[in-house]
């Protein structure tokens, strides 16, 4: 085929048009990428429940404990300010690289002065590893962590090195500390996410040693041997079944709130990040958790001491034969709303001998239509032939029925006993 110049360059040209077209929306579209470093593309992760829960705070999230499953979220994603929630992360730093809590060390220039906190702290003062520990968690020393950092690492730089790599190592991979205590005035990309704050806090109740400190209401610690009494800022510890962590407040941030509960075998860590007051981030931290324990239960859905299914096996003989779950299954679920499904499905092939132990089956167990877990059903017998199985039940009914026909001849011997008792003394007198 011949092509003319005409139409050659026609082509050419309409591939030159498209190609700068492409390029032109590639551009753009890094240029956008490039002046939004903050943004995270893609949808937040995906919780178990969507449940509308009315809450102030701009980001939240309930995580299980001892899952990690998203229970609740909203935006927890998005990238915020923590404030001194911050001080979660660099207090369980600054643990894990003490040795001797009581040493007492001396507070340097650079974490002398108040600097938003309960108490000054001045270049020289002595106070011990544990009380500085203290200070940061209980009452929120801001000082308190850059003295901590001092003494870990050096200086505050190569510590908050330190908690940028512990927070990606354990799987906080959306959020960039700049400094030790949250404060975000000359800090504006000290970011963090309500899902980062709730996995960083899982990992830190973990220490005893931070899990007694942010759980202490109210506690006495020694500067220069001078007491000073501290009080937790966080008042929802007056709830006997919230025990930690932490509060924050600045006016980027707004007011957060980290929590850990324990109640009716569930254990969780919630976060509310920017409520607007005070009174509105313990409200709505009290709303998620009032939610969560009122809905949400552990319940035993397969017993496996409980027979699932009989089946029939044809072998010489038919008989029936009681198949159990290999195990319990315990599940999480929302007893007020969740569907349960069970399926039990008894293999159509089984022949004789049957031991002990053996798989016949399986268990499908459904919540809300969706598939969750699979059992294998056994057998908690070994039957050899079905003639002496059928033998072994009719004896053991034959027994039963003797035994039954016995103490109903008892009783009944006794109350005829008693009625000629009676009829006799009546009699005598």
């Amino acid at each position: 085929m011949i092509y003319s110049s005409s139409s050659v360059l026609k082509s050419c040209g309409i591939k030159v048009y498209y190609s700068i077209l492409i390029l032109f929306i590639v551009v753009l579209f890094s240029s956008f990428l490039f002046l939004n470093p903050n943004k995270i593309y893609g949808d937040d992760q995906k919780a178990f429940y969507n449940d509308k829960i009315d809450i102030s705070a701009e980001s939240a999230v309930i995580l299980n404990y001892d899952t990690g499953d998203i229970l609740w979220e909203k935006n927890s994603s998005s990238p915020m300010y923590p404030a001194s929630t911050t001080k979660i992360l660099s207090s369980i730093i600054a643990i894990e690289n003490i040795n001797d809590f009581d040493q007492v060390v001396e507070i340097l220039k650079n974490a002398s002065g108040r600097n938003h906190s309960a108490f000054r702290f001045r270049t020289g003062d002595r106070i011990s590893l544990m009380d500085l520990c203290k200070a940061s968690l209980i009452c929120s020393h801001n000082n308190a962590t850059i003295a901590l950092a001092e003494y870990v690492s050096g200086s505050v730089e190569d510590f908050v090195e330190l908690m940028n790599k512990k927070a990606e190592e354990i799987g906080a991979e959306n959020s960039f500390f700049k400094n030790t205590n949250g404060l975000d005035d000359e800090f504006p990309d000290h970011r963090s996410t309500a899902i980062d704050m709730a996995i960083i806090a899982s990992y830190c109740m973990e220490n005893e040693i931070f899990k007694e400190i942010v759980n202490t209401r109210e506690d006495t610690i020694l500067k220069n041997d001078q007491e000073i009494e501290i009080t937790n800022t966080n008042n929802l510890l007056d709830y006997d079944f919230i025990k930690g962590v932490k509060t924050g407040y600045t006016n980027n941030a707004g007011y957060c709130i980290v929590l850990y509960s324990e109640k009716n075998d569930l254990r969780l860590i919630t976060v509310i990040l920017n409520s607007i007051s005070l009174k509105e981030r313990d409200k709505d931290a009290l709303k998620l958790l009032n939610w969560t324990y009122g809905n949400l239960k552990y319940v035993k859905i397969i017993d496996s001491h409980q027979a699932a299914a009989t089946t029939t096996i044809k072998d010489k003989a038919e008989l029936n034969l009681d198949l159990y779950p290999e195990s319990d299954y315990v599940e999480l679920i929302n007893i007020n709303d969740d569907q349960i499904e069970i399926k039990q499905n008894s293999y159509s092939d089984i022949n004789l001998p049957v031991e002990k132990e053996d798989i016949l089956g399986t268990i499908d167990i459904f919540i809300n239509g969706q598939k969750i877990k699979e059992l294998n059903m056994i057998s908690r017998e070994s039957v050899e032939d079905a003639y002496v199985y059928q033998q072994l039940s009719s004896d053991r009914e034959l027994r039963m029925r003797f035994i039954i026909v016995i103490i109903l001849v008892f009783y009944f011997l006794a109350i005829v006993f008693i009625i000629i008792r009676n009829l006799f003394i009546k009699k005598m007198i």
